[in-house]
Protein backbone atom coordinates (compact mmCIF):
# COMPACT_ATOMS: atom_id res chain seq x y z
CA UNK A 1 0.00 0.00 0.00
CA UNK A 2 3.22 2.51 0.83
CA UNK A 3 4.26 1.77 -3.29
CA UNK A 4 0.56 3.49 -4.00
CA UNK A 5 0.54 5.86 -1.88
CA UNK A 6 0.62 9.71 -3.62
CA UNK A 7 3.59 11.60 -1.95
CA UNK A 8 3.79 14.50 -4.84
CA UNK A 9 2.25 17.85 -4.74
CA UNK A 10 -1.28 17.08 -3.69
CA UNK A 11 -2.36 20.89 -3.79
CA UNK A 12 -1.12 20.89 -7.68
CA UNK A 13 -2.79 17.51 -8.68
CA UNK A 14 -6.04 18.51 -7.02
CA UNK A 15 -5.88 22.04 -8.63
CA UNK A 16 -5.30 19.86 -12.29
CA UNK A 17 -8.08 17.35 -11.57
CA UNK A 18 -10.91 20.14 -10.73
CA UNK A 19 -9.64 22.16 -13.79
CA UNK A 20 -10.07 18.86 -15.63
CA UNK A 21 -13.96 18.34 -14.47
CA UNK A 22 -14.38 22.17 -15.08
CA UNK A 23 -13.66 21.27 -18.48
CA UNK A 24 -15.35 18.43 -18.90
CA UNK A 25 -18.38 20.61 -18.00
CA UNK A 26 -17.47 23.83 -20.62
CA UNK A 27 -16.99 21.55 -23.20
CA UNK A 28 -20.55 19.78 -22.95
CA UNK A 29 -21.80 22.85 -22.44
CA UNK A 30 -20.47 24.20 -25.88
CA UNK A 31 -20.96 21.44 -28.09
CA UNK A 32 -21.17 17.24 -28.11
CA UNK A 33 -17.15 17.30 -28.38
CA UNK A 34 -17.17 15.90 -24.50
CA UNK A 35 -16.41 12.26 -25.09
CA UNK A 36 -13.36 13.23 -27.35
CA UNK A 37 -12.74 15.56 -24.39
CA UNK A 38 -12.59 13.00 -21.81
CA UNK A 39 -10.36 10.27 -24.30
CA UNK A 40 -7.74 13.37 -24.27
CA UNK A 41 -8.21 13.57 -20.76
CA UNK A 42 -7.24 10.03 -20.59
CA UNK A 43 -4.02 9.99 -22.18
CA UNK A 44 -3.43 13.44 -20.77
CA UNK A 45 -3.80 11.71 -17.21
CA UNK A 46 -1.97 8.66 -18.57
CA UNK A 47 1.27 10.16 -19.29
CA UNK A 48 0.83 12.69 -15.83
CA UNK A 49 0.94 9.51 -13.91
CA UNK A 50 3.64 7.77 -16.05
CA UNK A 51 6.22 10.77 -15.77
CA UNK A 52 5.04 10.90 -11.88
CA UNK A 53 6.64 7.54 -11.27
CA UNK A 54 9.82 8.04 -13.44
CA UNK A 55 12.44 9.74 -12.24
CA UNK A 56 12.54 13.07 -13.78
CA UNK A 57 16.86 13.05 -13.56
CA UNK A 58 16.64 10.12 -16.31
CA UNK A 59 14.80 12.15 -18.59
CA UNK A 60 17.30 14.10 -19.10
CA UNK A 61 19.41 11.76 -20.89
CA UNK A 62 16.59 12.26 -23.56
CA UNK A 63 16.98 15.61 -23.07
CA UNK A 64 19.24 15.78 -26.72
CA UNK A 65 17.79 13.61 -29.18
CA UNK A 66 14.25 15.47 -27.96
CA UNK A 67 15.97 18.47 -28.83
CA UNK A 68 17.08 17.24 -32.61
CA UNK A 69 13.49 15.68 -32.55
CA UNK A 70 12.53 19.67 -31.83
CA UNK A 71 14.51 20.55 -34.32
CA UNK A 72 13.52 18.10 -37.39
CA UNK A 73 9.62 19.46 -36.45
CA UNK A 74 10.60 23.20 -36.37
CA UNK A 75 11.90 22.47 -40.14
CA UNK A 76 8.83 20.68 -40.84
CA UNK A 77 6.86 23.09 -40.15
CA UNK A 78 8.30 25.49 -42.61
CA UNK A 79 7.61 23.16 -45.50
CA UNK A 80 4.13 22.35 -44.60
CA UNK A 81 1.07 24.37 -45.59
CA UNK A 82 -1.85 22.74 -43.41
CA UNK A 83 -1.40 25.54 -41.52
CA UNK A 84 -0.35 28.67 -39.45
CA UNK A 85 -0.45 26.67 -35.89
CA UNK A 86 -0.71 23.23 -36.71
CA UNK A 87 1.08 20.86 -39.10
CA UNK A 88 0.06 17.74 -40.84
CA UNK A 89 1.65 14.45 -40.12
CA UNK A 90 -0.52 11.35 -41.79
CA UNK A 91 -3.03 13.05 -42.15
CA UNK A 92 -3.47 14.61 -39.17
CA UNK A 93 -3.29 18.28 -38.38
CA UNK A 94 -1.26 18.66 -35.17
CA UNK A 95 -0.30 21.68 -32.76
CA UNK A 96 3.73 20.76 -32.22
CA UNK A 97 5.25 23.97 -30.52
CA UNK A 98 4.10 23.08 -27.24
CA UNK A 99 6.02 19.92 -27.67
CA UNK A 100 8.75 21.54 -29.09
CA UNK A 101 9.36 24.23 -26.75
CA UNK A 102 9.03 21.51 -23.85
CA UNK A 103 11.85 19.98 -25.45
CA UNK A 104 14.21 23.14 -25.59
CA UNK A 105 13.48 23.65 -21.67
CA UNK A 106 14.10 20.38 -20.81
CA UNK A 107 17.62 20.77 -22.72
CA UNK A 108 18.23 24.07 -21.52
CA UNK A 109 17.72 22.99 -17.42
CA UNK A 110 19.85 19.74 -18.30
CA UNK A 111 22.79 22.25 -20.24
CA UNK A 112 22.72 24.21 -17.19
CA UNK A 113 22.58 21.81 -14.22
CA UNK A 114 25.93 21.01 -15.33
CA UNK A 115 27.47 23.68 -14.08
CA UNK A 116 25.20 24.87 -11.38
CA UNK A 117 25.57 21.73 -9.79
CA UNK A 118 29.28 22.12 -8.80
CA UNK A 119 28.57 25.50 -8.12
CA UNK A 120 30.58 26.87 -10.89
CA UNK A 121 29.23 30.12 -13.34
CA UNK A 122 28.29 28.85 -16.98
CA UNK A 123 30.66 30.62 -19.26
CA UNK A 124 30.72 33.30 -21.57
CA UNK A 125 30.57 31.08 -24.56
CA UNK A 126 28.23 28.76 -23.26
CA UNK A 127 26.04 31.79 -22.33
CA UNK A 128 26.23 32.70 -25.88
CA UNK A 129 25.61 29.11 -27.18
CA UNK A 130 22.11 29.01 -25.03
CA UNK A 131 20.91 32.01 -26.49
CA UNK A 132 22.03 30.94 -29.85
CA UNK A 133 19.44 28.15 -29.56
CA UNK A 134 17.04 30.71 -28.18
CA UNK A 135 16.84 32.69 -31.08
CA UNK A 136 16.68 29.66 -33.31
CA UNK A 137 13.49 28.04 -31.43
CA UNK A 138 11.97 31.02 -30.43
CA UNK A 139 12.41 32.63 -34.20
CA UNK A 140 11.21 29.48 -35.84
CA UNK A 141 8.39 29.67 -33.79
CA UNK A 142 7.90 33.59 -34.15
CA UNK A 143 7.33 32.79 -37.48
CA UNK A 144 4.09 31.12 -37.59
CA UNK A 145 3.22 31.65 -33.81
CA UNK A 146 3.85 35.03 -32.09
CA UNK A 147 2.03 34.51 -28.67
CA UNK A 148 3.78 30.71 -28.12
CA UNK A 149 7.24 31.90 -29.45
CA UNK A 150 6.78 35.21 -27.00
CA UNK A 151 5.77 32.92 -23.78
CA UNK A 152 8.37 30.62 -24.37
CA UNK A 153 11.26 33.27 -24.83
CA UNK A 154 9.89 34.88 -21.52
CA UNK A 155 9.95 31.46 -19.96
CA UNK A 156 13.77 30.29 -21.13
CA UNK A 157 14.74 34.39 -19.60
CA UNK A 158 13.54 33.47 -16.65
CA UNK A 159 15.52 29.75 -16.69
CA UNK A 160 18.62 31.68 -17.35
CA UNK A 161 17.70 34.22 -14.55
CA UNK A 162 17.38 31.29 -11.99
CA UNK A 163 19.95 30.06 -13.38
CA UNK A 164 22.28 32.66 -12.36
CA UNK A 165 23.03 34.08 -15.84
CA UNK A 166 24.21 37.15 -15.44
CA UNK A 167 21.60 40.40 -15.45
CA UNK A 168 23.83 42.49 -17.88
CA UNK A 169 24.23 39.48 -20.35
CA UNK A 170 20.33 38.89 -20.04
CA UNK A 171 19.65 42.89 -20.77
CA UNK A 172 21.74 42.77 -23.84
CA UNK A 173 20.31 39.51 -24.89
CA UNK A 174 16.77 40.71 -24.74
CA UNK A 175 18.13 44.42 -26.52
CA UNK A 176 19.27 42.24 -29.35
CA UNK A 177 15.50 40.30 -29.29
CA UNK A 178 13.94 43.74 -29.54
CA UNK A 179 15.90 45.07 -32.64
CA UNK A 180 14.77 41.80 -34.07
CA UNK A 181 11.31 41.59 -33.56
CA UNK A 182 11.51 45.55 -34.39
CA UNK A 183 12.85 44.45 -37.86
CA UNK A 184 10.84 41.88 -38.11
CA UNK A 185 7.62 44.03 -38.01
CA UNK A 186 8.80 46.42 -39.81
CA UNK A 187 9.49 43.76 -42.77
CA UNK A 188 6.05 42.12 -41.97
CA UNK A 189 8.20 38.38 -41.41
CA UNK A 190 5.72 35.53 -41.47
CA UNK A 191 2.32 36.14 -39.65
CA UNK A 192 3.08 39.53 -38.61
CA UNK A 193 1.00 41.82 -40.39
CA UNK A 194 -2.45 39.35 -38.40
CA UNK A 195 -0.27 40.29 -35.31
CA UNK A 196 -0.70 43.82 -36.30
CA UNK A 197 -4.41 44.09 -36.70
CA UNK A 198 -5.26 42.47 -33.91
CA UNK A 199 -3.20 45.29 -31.89
CA UNK A 200 -4.64 47.60 -34.18
CA UNK A 201 -8.63 46.15 -33.03
CA UNK A 202 -7.48 46.07 -28.77
CA UNK A 203 -5.84 50.03 -29.49
CA UNK A 204 -9.04 51.15 -31.81
CA UNK A 205 -11.62 48.69 -31.52
CA UNK A 206 -11.85 48.65 -35.32
CA UNK A 207 -11.28 45.87 -37.47
CA UNK A 208 -8.05 46.78 -40.08
CA UNK A 209 -8.31 45.93 -43.82
CA UNK A 210 -8.51 42.23 -45.05
CA UNK A 211 -8.77 41.24 -41.26
CA UNK A 212 -10.93 38.18 -40.45
CA UNK A 213 -13.97 39.94 -39.12
CA UNK A 214 -15.00 37.05 -36.99
CA UNK A 215 -11.85 38.18 -34.46
CA UNK A 216 -13.71 41.17 -33.86
CA UNK A 217 -17.33 39.30 -33.02
CA UNK A 218 -15.28 37.34 -31.29
CA UNK A 219 -13.27 40.09 -28.79
CA UNK A 220 -16.82 41.50 -28.32
CA UNK A 221 -18.93 38.57 -27.67
CA UNK A 222 -16.37 37.45 -25.28
CA UNK A 223 -16.54 40.78 -23.10
CA UNK A 224 -20.07 40.53 -23.01
CA UNK A 225 -20.05 36.99 -21.45
CA UNK A 226 -17.93 38.21 -18.83
CA UNK A 227 -19.50 41.53 -18.48
CA UNK A 228 -23.03 40.59 -18.21
CA UNK A 229 -22.05 36.68 -15.91
CA UNK A 230 -23.57 36.58 -12.76
CA UNK A 231 -21.46 36.29 -9.73
CA UNK A 232 -22.76 32.60 -8.57
CA UNK A 233 -22.62 29.78 -10.80
CA UNK A 234 -26.72 30.09 -11.82
CA UNK A 235 -26.16 29.96 -15.28
CA UNK A 236 -24.77 26.27 -15.87
CA UNK A 237 -25.42 25.42 -19.32
CA UNK A 238 -27.94 28.18 -19.58
CA UNK A 239 -25.39 30.69 -21.91
CA UNK A 240 -26.49 32.41 -24.51
CA UNK A 241 -23.29 34.30 -25.62
CA UNK A 242 -21.90 31.00 -26.08
CA UNK A 243 -24.21 29.87 -29.01
CA UNK A 244 -22.71 32.76 -31.84
CA UNK A 245 -19.01 33.10 -29.74
CA UNK A 246 -16.31 31.33 -32.11
CA UNK A 247 -13.86 29.12 -30.50
CA UNK A 248 -15.86 28.83 -27.29
CA UNK A 249 -14.26 25.33 -26.52
CA UNK A 250 -10.88 26.39 -27.31
CA UNK A 251 -9.44 30.21 -27.38
CA UNK A 252 -12.62 31.94 -25.70
CA UNK A 253 -13.66 28.80 -23.39
CA UNK A 254 -12.39 31.02 -20.02
CA UNK A 255 -15.13 33.52 -20.98
CA UNK A 256 -17.71 30.95 -21.73
CA UNK A 257 -17.04 29.64 -18.10
CA UNK A 258 -17.13 33.23 -16.42
CA UNK A 259 -20.88 33.76 -18.16
CA UNK A 260 -22.02 30.09 -17.08
CA UNK A 261 -20.17 29.48 -13.66
CA UNK A 262 -20.26 33.11 -12.47
CA UNK A 263 -17.54 35.41 -11.62
CA UNK A 264 -16.47 33.67 -8.67
CA UNK A 265 -15.62 30.57 -10.57
CA UNK A 266 -13.73 32.34 -12.65
CA UNK A 267 -11.69 34.18 -10.40
CA UNK A 268 -11.05 30.55 -8.29
CA UNK A 269 -9.51 29.72 -12.14
CA UNK A 270 -7.19 32.51 -11.82
CA UNK A 271 -6.10 31.99 -8.92
CA UNK A 272 -5.77 28.12 -9.30
CA UNK A 273 -2.91 29.08 -11.46
CA UNK A 274 -1.21 31.58 -9.15
CA UNK A 275 -1.26 29.26 -6.90
CA UNK A 276 0.05 26.71 -9.60
CA UNK A 277 2.86 29.06 -9.98
CA UNK A 278 3.22 29.54 -6.25
CA UNK A 279 3.85 25.42 -5.35
CA UNK A 280 6.00 25.23 -8.28
CA UNK A 281 8.12 28.23 -6.60
CA UNK A 282 8.49 25.83 -3.40
CA UNK A 283 9.13 22.45 -5.24
CA UNK A 284 11.92 24.53 -7.37
CA UNK A 285 13.42 26.11 -3.78
CA UNK A 286 13.67 21.98 -2.63
CA UNK A 287 14.30 20.10 -5.84
CA UNK A 288 17.55 17.93 -5.15
CA UNK A 289 19.57 19.20 -7.57
CA UNK A 290 19.90 22.20 -9.90
CA UNK A 291 18.19 20.27 -12.91
CA UNK A 292 14.84 19.68 -10.56
CA UNK A 293 14.88 23.43 -9.77
CA UNK A 294 15.42 24.50 -13.12
CA UNK A 295 12.82 22.14 -14.65
CA UNK A 296 10.27 23.17 -12.43
CA UNK A 297 11.04 26.96 -12.97
CA UNK A 298 10.21 26.22 -16.50
CA UNK A 299 7.30 24.22 -16.27
CA UNK A 300 5.48 26.20 -13.98
CA UNK A 301 6.30 29.59 -15.42
CA UNK A 302 5.09 28.27 -18.92
CA UNK A 303 2.24 27.00 -17.30
CA UNK A 304 0.89 29.85 -15.41
CA UNK A 305 1.78 32.36 -17.89
CA UNK A 306 -0.08 30.65 -20.66
CA UNK A 307 -2.94 30.69 -18.58
CA UNK A 308 -2.49 34.66 -18.02
CA UNK A 309 -2.35 35.87 -21.43
CA UNK A 310 -5.39 33.59 -22.33
CA UNK A 311 -7.77 34.88 -19.40
CA UNK A 312 -6.21 38.24 -20.24
CA UNK A 313 -7.39 38.04 -24.11
CA UNK A 314 -10.67 36.71 -23.08
CA UNK A 315 -11.04 40.10 -21.00
CA UNK A 316 -9.31 42.43 -23.45
CA UNK A 317 -6.78 43.35 -21.09
CA UNK A 318 -4.38 42.08 -24.28
CA UNK A 319 -4.42 41.35 -28.02
CA UNK A 320 -5.75 38.24 -29.17
CA UNK A 321 -2.95 35.28 -29.22
CA UNK A 322 -4.87 32.31 -29.95
CA UNK A 323 -3.77 30.86 -26.51
CA UNK A 324 -5.31 27.79 -25.15
CA UNK A 325 -6.58 27.57 -21.47
CA UNK A 326 -4.39 24.29 -19.63
CA UNK A 327 -6.76 21.60 -18.98
CA UNK A 328 -10.04 23.41 -19.73
CA UNK A 329 -9.47 24.36 -23.26
CA UNK A 330 -10.45 21.39 -25.89
CA UNK A 331 -7.24 19.67 -27.10
CA UNK A 332 -5.22 16.73 -27.83
CA UNK A 333 -1.10 16.95 -28.23
CA UNK A 334 -1.69 20.27 -25.72
CA UNK A 335 -3.36 17.91 -23.14
CA UNK A 336 -0.96 15.40 -23.42
CA UNK A 337 2.15 17.95 -23.60
CA UNK A 338 0.76 19.12 -20.50
CA UNK A 339 -0.16 15.72 -18.67
CA UNK A 340 3.52 14.72 -18.98
CA UNK A 341 4.93 18.42 -17.77
CA UNK A 342 2.42 18.43 -14.50
CA UNK A 343 4.02 14.69 -14.15
CA UNK A 344 7.40 15.79 -14.25
CA UNK A 345 6.84 18.49 -11.54
CA UNK A 346 5.31 16.41 -9.53
CA UNK A 347 7.93 13.74 -9.70
CA UNK A 348 10.49 16.29 -8.64
CA UNK A 349 8.03 17.37 -5.42
CA UNK A 350 8.59 14.02 -4.32
CA UNK A 351 12.10 14.58 -2.69
CA UNK A 352 12.46 16.97 0.06
CA UNK A 353 9.38 18.85 -0.47
CA UNK A 354 8.36 20.45 3.05
CA UNK A 355 4.40 21.41 3.11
Amino acid sequence: MEKLKFKGDKIILSIVILLSLLSVMMIASTGDRWIEQLRNFGVGFFLLFLFYHIDYRSVSRFATPALIFAGILLFYSFIDSSGARTVSIFGIDLQIFYFIGFCVLLYMAKYMAKKLNYEEELSQNEIIKLFVLIIVFCGGIFLSNQSTAIILFCTCIVVLFVGRVKTSYLFAFCGVIFVAVFLAFALNIGRVQTFKNRVTYWKNDKIAPGMDKDYGRQAILSRAAISTAPWLPTNVGKGTIKKVLPEKDNDYVYAVLVEEMGILVGLFVLFAYLIILYRTMRIARNADGAFGMLLAWGIGFWFCMQALVHIGVNSFLIPATGQTLPFISRGGVSLAISGAAIGMLLNISKEKFRI
